[in-house]
């Protein structure tokens, strides 16, 4: 009798050790569907789904960088976004083609993989590629501090504690992105939009890398961008 009170006891210390197990691994998958990007010191993006907008579409443009910095010092890069209604991949190059980067995002399984191969973070990127094109509202919800003002059609700011941390303007398919505090900006040209209707994608982006002129050499020093 007392041999099976010892057995009671420690099938159910075996028990609690499970469910205690179960419920970290539980948070932990919570907290995996949550990709928050620190874009400052006291503003935070968590990235939003693909708007039914750019559902089944692909873009690739050209990123040009300017730090005031560093004596107004320009670099530039090339990205290719395709996304579906679950699934975005991302692709950063050269103008010659060389890789930079990728990221894969299944939005419905909260899995989001990525690498790099210089200082260029590929989530701070897509971060601020979704604050230029994803809708007013969905950067909004996106937000985890700081307040989107859409001052007309092509203009919007965003502030945190009553100073403007980026200055945000379109025309037709040129987007300049500003970061006033940390003194960086953005101008994203896009080269093309086309439909992924007869596509499939099958974890590979399929890179369209023509030529674009010369570029400066990327490398970590004249590439990173910080807060």
């Amino acid at each position: 009798m007392q041999v099976s009170k010892k057995l009671f006891a420690k099938v159910n210390q075996y028990i609690l050790l499970v469910c205690a197990a179960l419920m970290v691994s539980g948070c932990a998958m919570h907290m995996d569907n949550v990709h928050r990007v620190n874009l400052d010191d006291d503003i935070a993006y968590i990235l939003q789904p693909i708007p039914e907008t750019l559902v089944n579409t692909g873009i690739q443009a050209v990123f040009t960088l300017k730090q005031q910095k560093k004596q107004g010092k320009e670099s530039q890069f090339m990205i290719q976004v395709e996304m579906t209604s679950s699934r975005l991949l991302v692709s950063g190059f050269t103008i010659e083609g060389l890789s930079l980067f990728s990221l894969d995002w299944h939005t419905e399984l909260g899995t989001l993989v990525y690498d790099k191969k210089i200082a260029i973070d590929p989530l701070r990127v897509l971060a601020e590629l979704q604050l230029v094109l994803w809708p007013s509202s969905d950067v909004t919800q996106g937000l985890a501090q700081g307040t989107l003002k859409v001052l007309s059609v092509n203009y919007r700011e965003i502030s945190s504690n009553n100073d403007v941390i980026y200055q945000i303007k379109q025309q037709d398919n040129i987007s300049r992105l500003v970061n006033v505090k940390a003194g960086y900006s953005i101008v994203i040209e896009e080269l093309e939009r086309w439909s992924l209707s007869d596509e499939k994608l099958d974890g590979k982006l399929n890179e369209k890398s023509d030529q674009y002129g010369s570029v400066n050499e990327l490398t970590a020093d004249n590439v990173e961008i910080t807060p």
